[in-house]
């Protein structure tokens, strides 16, 4: 009776399945009808305020809670403490003493778009025209201005500024700017000075992939952000965003490679500091500033002008992970190397480095040999993975000796920074059609552009190693 019981029961599930399979199993959603299908990047779908802070935390808080473990954070009136805040006007910037032919880089369109025409400009002529045109200046703080700009509290420590710094940008224009879905290969600060801004942020790990970033050598995505087409980009109706919106004064901390989108609005001016993720990965924040220093501003601070492989133990270990093996399990010795240390292969069949070549080349075939844990001619996430510390530490130095080396060829044989805002060469097979997007309104000016009146990381460090690690493994 049990097993008669157990077959009845058994015919029944079988029924069941098959039915539900031929009558809903085939039904396919209709994407158009989708809620945020053809509708700005970030709207459809479910929406979260970012984590909020009350000015800066403390190195030891901020390296804990935030760029350890990964996370964003919008950290409100942060930006105050900077004299910027309050100089920061047109009038202040007309009345600079600087060099006559000091100029800043422009972008032409608030669309932003790689392949636009770009300029350079007097940055007081830029100053004066800005209303009334769509440039938009995105350059490096010039150096009369950084001491103007405090160092975030949280990153007050004497390793980052001595060498970890990637980049300090300046964000300025008259508002309407609309970037691209990009993610950045640093870990980033943004201060608003000026205006408003809303930041749009996917998390790369929950959603690793389903925001397509299919111009990597931008970093950026080709979607719409005015119209999601979600024909296209499917995925795009399964995310969740994270909203940060940002007054005068607030600033913003996105983790490296964390996707993201930027509208602004209003006159708007805003600094985004930029620092090496995986640099970073060893400091220790018990060496940093306890109390802020109000009078530590960017005056002289020093950016990377070129990629450096980090070369302690366990940082080394995520970026060859990370940003060498990327997404393949292994690699034969000579595109691991390739990838790594790239200037081996762009140095090949020059006479007047084969000295230094040949050295280097010593020096990888010592590191392989340690790295390649079972020995069959490829790096492999397993190598990597299991080598030990103390290995991937001989590694390191190693990896020091080849980068001391790369330094006496010079300019030519340079690695240029990883990741970031632009540096992405135009594809050209992609029409520049932005020509007529440029706005300039040319009677607001007199002959010589003067604008007319009237137109207005002790103990714990290794557990945070630890949860870095457990970062790494997910993206």
């Amino acid at each position: 009776m049990d097993l008669l019981r157990a077959r009845m029961f058994f015919n029944f599930f079988i029924y069941f399945t098959c039915f539900i399979s031929l009558n809903y199993g085939s039904v396919e959603i209709d994407l158009t009808k989708e809620p945020g299908h053809l509708k700005p990047f970030g709207t459809g779908r479910p929406i979260h305020e970012i984590e909020e802070v009350q000015g800066f935390p403390s190195p030891n808080d901020f390296f804990k809670n935030y760029f350890f473990p990964q996370r964003p954070v919008k950290i409100a009136s942060g930006a105050k403490m900077s004299p910027a805040f309050k100089l920061w006007t047109d009038e202040y910037f007309l009345n600079l003493n600087i060099p006559e032919n000091s100029t800043v880089f422009l972008e032409t369109v608030k669309k932003e778009s790689r392949q636009q025409k770009t300029m350079d400009m007097n940055f007081k002529k830029f100053v004066k025209t800005y209303m009334n045109s769509t440039y938009y200046m995105v350059d490096n703080v010039p150096e009369y201005l950084k001491s103007d700009l405090v160092v975030p509290c949280s990153l007050q420590c004497e390793s980052i500024m001595a060498g970890k710094l990637d980049d300090i940008l300046m964000w300025f224009s008259s508002g309407g700017t609309n970037s691209v879905v990009h993610h950045d290969g640093f870990d980033n600060i943004n201060c608003v000075y000026r205006g408003s801004k809303d930041f749009i942020i996917v998390d790369p790990v929950k959603y690793k992939d389903m925001v397509p970033i299919d111009r990597p050598e931008g970093a950026y995505s080709s979607i719409d952000v005015d119209k999601m087409d979600y024909t296209k980009y499917p995925t795009l109706a399964k995310i969740e965003y994270i909203h940060a919106h940002m007054e005068p004064g607030d600033c913003l901390y996105i983790p490296y490679k964390w996707i993201h989108q930027v509208r602004s609005y209003n006159s708007n001016l805003a600094v985004n500091i930029w620092w090496d993720h995986y640099l970073s990965l060893d400091v220790d924040p018990s060496q940093c500033n306890e109390k802020c220093d109000a009078n530590m501003t960017l005056h002289g601070v020093k950016t990377n002008q070129y990629n450096r492989i980090p070369t302690g133990g366990e940082p080394l270990r995520a970026y060859i992970r990370d940003e060498t093996l990327k997404s393949n399990k292994m690699l034969p010795y000579d595109e691991f190397l390739s990838e790594l240390i790239p200037v081996i292969a762009q140095a090949e069949g020059d006479d007047s480095v084969k000295v230094q070549l040949d050295q280097m080349k010593e020096l990888a075939n010592k590191f392989l040999k340690v790295l390649d844990q079972d020995g069959d001619k490829h790096v492999s996430i397993q190598d990597v993975t299991s080598v030990s510390s103390e290995n991937m530490s001989v590694v390191g130095e190693i990896i020091k000796q080849v980068q001391q080396i790369q330094l006496t060829l010079g300019e030519e044989y340079a690695d240029k920074k990883h990741g970031g805002y632009g540096g992405d060469e135009e594809d050209e097979d992609e029409e520049d059609d932005d020509d007529d997007d440029v706005l300039w309104f040319p009677d607001a000016f007199d002959e010589d552009g003067e604008l007319l009146n009237g137109f207005d990381l002790d103990e714990d460090l290794n557990d945070e190693f630890d949860e870095f690690d457990e970062y790494h493994d997910e993206l």
